[in-house]
């Protein structure tokens, strides 16, 4: 009776995990879908993507001129796992293809972590701690920000979170070793993976963890980055030149007071869960690439809102916080009753919340048309396939499927022979960053003024408006420059 019992818990539960992630799916899809339409997807990073997938689809090298000419996307980050993406690609060209393989990669994740939270809490608190994932900031921030990599890396620490919490040694292997293939970085949870394993007495496998993890990133970023970038790795502009690893470390915790935003990110991580999630070593999972992003001098890395590094991070606060409510709730103590309760109740407010913040999934302004979107569309279709043209932030990855694309204004003098721009779009960057050396760099879009200052030059290199929509303005080369 009691095996039976079990079978009829388990078996609720897949098909209950089953179900919430085609719901989220069909929600993350609408949503993904909703803002390009909406002129909400940029360059930089959808624009990126698209042509790094392109280019695989035609097996063509991955070159990416958005961020220059000739640049290599193995050159910029480690993801060649994007290959995976080439044949669906190929079969529906468009930046919407990476949105909607990104909305199932993260709803493939609420699988394994509904499946684990309704078995072992029952329906009720499993449902409702499922749907606070599925609704948490960390993943609307990572859908509300165009497509990355890191998509794959949300169902895969899923998977292998939960055969951790389960104790499925080899299972979380496999499911850990394929993340060496999505970011230069994701050695670092590699590693911390292999480092829980070798603890739980796993020696051999943990021990391979450990040191595959911590070789995949001194490989990618010492040798396989700089080969493909002429010899550097771009991102080391984001570490304290005058620091080596030592002295960072001595002076991270200083760093954290310097920087109050670091200090808001560990405080929201470490409320989504009531603190719960501390009270087993899984959470220490998220700690190797959590340092990684609080040394560097990146803001970006820091933020909290609507950017995809805190997706990560979800299914190993969610996996673990599962694990320790079945021991509070036998522990009798009051405090620990209490403490229980807090725990399941406030990832379930900060989903609730992300209702308030402007790229909320469930934001009614998210979906919401307006004229000037209309206006922009229309002169976007005034540009002819297969062209040159220097786009905009905002309007780049309407093009990169069926043009040749760079930003404007082009930062390397790239010859094109079509310009068009959203002037009513600025593209902001934290205070703390010197937008406009990043994007000489090719490592942010231009500032508002660069883009001003290049449109008045344009008559003077031979182009002619062609057309200006509500802001929206489209030029063509007619005539050599002077």
């Amino acid at each position: 009776m009691a095996e039976s019992a079990a079978g009829a818990r388990e078996e609720l539960a897949r098909r209950s995990a089953y179900a919430i992630a085609v719901a989220f799916f069909v929600l993350y899809s609408g949503y993904s879908l909703r803002r390009h339409h909406l002129l909400r997807t940029t360059g930089y990073d959808l624009g990126i993507f698209e042509q790094a997938v392109r280019a695989y689809s035609r097996f063509q090298a991955p070159i990416i001129p958005l961020k220059g000419p000739g640049v290599h996307v193995l050159g910029d980050h480690f993801h060649p796992i994007l290959v995976t993406l080439a044949p669906f690609y190929r079969i529906w060209p468009g930046a919407q293809t990476l949105l909607v393989a990104q909305a199932l990669l993260i709803a493939l994740s609420i699988v394994p972590v509904a499946r684990l939270a309704v078995s072992r809490l029952g329906v009720a608190v499993g449902l409702w701690l499922s749907a606070a994932y599925a609704l948490s900031w960390g993943i609307q921030g990572a859908l509300g920000f165009d497509f990355h990599e890191i998509a794959f890396a949300v169902p895969l620490l899923a998977f292998a979170m939960v055969a951790l919490a389960e104790r499925r040694w080899r299972a979380a292997v496999a499911w850990t070793l394929p993340l060496l293939l999505v970011k230069e970085d994701m050695g670092l949870l590699v590693a911390a993976i292999g480092g829980y394993l070798f603890w739980r007495g796993q020696r051999r496998s943990g021990a391979a963890l450990v040191v595959a993890g911590l070789a995949a990133v001194v490989l990618t970023v010492k040798v396989v980055l700089p080969f493909f970038n002429d010899g550097r790795f771009s991102y080391s502009a984001y570490l304290d030149p005058d620091k080596d690893l030592w002295s960072l470390a001595l002076s991270f915790p200083a760093g954290l007071f310097e920087n109050p935003r670091k200090l808001v990110l560990l405080a929201l991580l470490l409320l989504l869960t009531g603190g719960a999630a501390l009270r087993t070593p899984l959470a220490l999972v998220a700690v190797p690439v959590l340092l990684s992003r609080l040394v560097s001098t990146n803001p970006v890395h820091w933020e909290v809102g609507r950017v995809h590094y805190n997706a990560v991070l979800m299914p190993i606060l969610f996996v673990a916080l599962i694990e320790v409510l079945p021991a509070l709730r036998a522990d009798g103590r009051l405090r620990m009753r209490i403490w229980r309760r807090t725990a399941i109740v406030f990832p379930g407010i900060f989903a609730l919340m992300m209702h308030l913040t402007p790229w909320g999934i469930t934001n009614p302004n998210n979906y919401a048309d307006t004229p000037h979107y209309a206006a922009a569309r229309r002169v976007l279709a005034k540009v002819p396939d297969g062209v040159a043209v220097a786009a905009g932030n905002s309007v780049a990855p309407h093009l990169t499927g069926r043009c040749r694309v760079v930003i404007f204004p082009p930062s390397h003098g790239e010859r094109v022979d079509w310009v068009v721009t959203d002037t009513r779009v600025r593209t902001i960057a934290p205070k703390t960053l010197d937008q406009e050396s990043a994007a000489r760099a090719g490592l942010w879009p231009p500032t508002a003024e660069q883009v001003q200052a290049a449109l008045r030059a344009l008559p003077s290199q031979g182009f002619t408006k062609v057309t200006e929509d509500d802001g929206v303005v489209l030029y063509r080369r007619t005539a050599a420059a002077p």
